[in-house]
């Protein structure tokens, strides 16, 4: 296992867990929202829901919001 991933995956387990996310440069940021830069507030969108959506149509950045966040969950 890599020890990034290891390292989050454990602090997840200790009730550690990201406030935000920021990703800035990414192509799939850049086509589907003419952004470069995109900052969710995961403290504001989670609050006590056990289950949370990402939604949006074809090549908005959906996956690579998740690929960014999996480490950290």
């Amino acid at each position: 296992m890599d020890d990034q991933v290891k390292q989050a995956d454990e602090v997840s387990r200790d009730g550690y867990q990201p406030l935000s996310l920021t990703l800035t440069g990414f192509k799939g940021i850049r086509s589907g929202l003419g952004r470069d830069t995109i900052t969710l507030d995961l403290e504001a969108l989670v609050g006590d829901a056990q289950l949370v959506a990402i939604a949006g149509s074809n090549g908005r950045g959906k996956t690579t919001v998740m690929d960014n966040l999996h480490p950290l969950c």
